[in-house]
């Protein structure tokens, strides 16, 4: 396999923070590994594992990106801003240049290099701590004062702003059409992908045997790692208990008129507005689907498999109402679709990578909390070193970090 040696391939990430205490034994490469789910975590996972030399089946019942999943849809916001949270800061700023080396051997643009202007409050103490995390990684950008924003902003009402700030080296993703290409790199270089679902079979004697396929087939294999999104807490009830939410989000897309047809990524940058009603995020051509914006507020619990797909009028008036207030400078703007996807929350935001607590052969990973695509590739490279034993488990990802906080069922 020619790509085994590039960096978007594990290892990498010895130098984690918060490393668990225990290191588990590498395993070998006779070991058979199963992964549930070809979303951005479970597609790069395992074709990270299957770079590391490992046999490895992928299930997905509806396929990469599917319109169900919490990897649909067509973009994907890319940035590295995280606040005091030195971890996803790096994280992500590496996952960008692995998704620029995976632009490489796929042959296909899947980042666009927009920029991502975040808009500021009164309260900057946040932005303050993304500074000097940006700072820190020598990450390039600019700030300007709310009162002082360029020609080429003009367009934003800034009055309950204090400042913006350009993240230079962030953009946006093609979600969909990145899953995608992740599958069809992981069956090119040998990897077996099966169109079922899989459910859990039965703990015993600290492992599981045997799993059932959707179609009722038995399937067996080493190691197992669910990687299923929103469908990971009904997989495993008893573990997650109330610390994953599956909740109901959003995304409508506006027409632009003729006039505005330059408010496309290649002229203006994706943008993140955390001062206003739970927050808005978007993105300005929505690749020639609209004027995207979405609300970062978490909305209410539902079934992945069962909730209806059509959005709601008060959610669509809610997202008009905002874009009157921030972008003026744009008119009445007609709705042109929308799409409903969801948001697997865990109680801090941060991910969940650990072996089942009664089954040391199973392998959990999820918990994107609306921000966990950009991170497919860095975290894909992590997961399968840990999984293989090739480093540690931070804390930070681990379950016990909700034992210790009081948090878990």
């Amino acid at each position: 396999m020619a790509w085994k040696n590039m960096s978007t391939i594990a290892p990498r990430y010895a130098e984690a923070d918060n490393v668990a205490d225990v290191f588990k034994p590498a395993l070998p490469l006779s070991t058979r590994i199963t992964v549930a789910g070809a979303g951005a975590f479970g597609g790069w996972t395992a074709l990270n594992l299957l770079g590391l030399g490992y046999k490895v089946t992928l299930f997905d019942p509806w396929g990469a990106g599917n319109s169900l999943s919490s990897s649909g849809g067509e973009t994907r916001l890319m940035r590295s801003v995280y606040g005091s949270n030195s971890f996803y800061t790096k994280l992500a700023n590496d996952s960008y240049d692995m998704w620029l080396e995976t632009e490489a051997w796929e042959g296909r643009k899947l980042l666009q290099t927009t920029g991502n202007l975040w808009m500021v409050g009164e309260n900057d103490n946040e932005m303050r701590s993304a500074v000097a995390q940006m700072d820190g990684l020598n990450l390039p950008y600019k700030i300007f004062k709310a009162s002082e924003v360029p020609d080429r902003f003009s367009y934003i009402n800034c009055s309950d702003l204090s400042h913006l700030i350009l993240e230079e080296k962030a953009g946006v993703l093609k979600a969909r059409e990145s899953c995608q290409a992740v599958l069809e790199k992981f069956v090119s270089e040998g990897g077996q992908y099966v169109a079922e679902a899989l459910k859990p079979g039965v703990v015993k004697n600290g492992k599981i045997g045997t799993c059932e396929t959707s179609s009722g087939d038995r399937h067996e294999t080493d190691i197992y790692l669910f990687a299923v999104g929103p469908w990971l807490k009904s997989l495993f009830p008893e573990v997650l208990g109330q610390n994953l939410a599956v909740t109901r989000q959003e995304v409508h897309y506006f027409g632009l008129p003729a006039a505005k047809a330059s408010f496309f990524e290649a002229n203006l940058p994706s943008w993140i507005d955390m001062s206003h009603d739970g927050g808005f995020y978007g993105i300005p051509g929505g690749f020639q689907r609209g004027f995207k914006v979405a609300s970062d507020k978490r909305g209410r619990e539902i079934d992945p498999t069962t909730q209806s797909r059509m959005p709601e009028q008060p959610e669509v008036e809610r997202a008009r109402d905002y874009v009157h207030h921030r972008f003026p400078g744009l008119g009445s703007l007609p709705l042109a679709e929308s799409r409903v996807c969801q948001y697997t929350n865990t109680p801090d935001g941060s991910f969940i990578l650990d072996t089942h607590p009664e089954a040391s052969n199973v392998w959990l990973l999820g918990g994107g909390s609306g921000h966990g695509f950009k991170h497919g590739p860095g975290l894909g490279k992590m997961a399968a070193s840990i999984i293989v034993g090739q480093q540690g488990l931070p804390t930070l990802l681990s379950l016990s970090r909700f034992k210790s906080s009081g948090l878990i069922v």
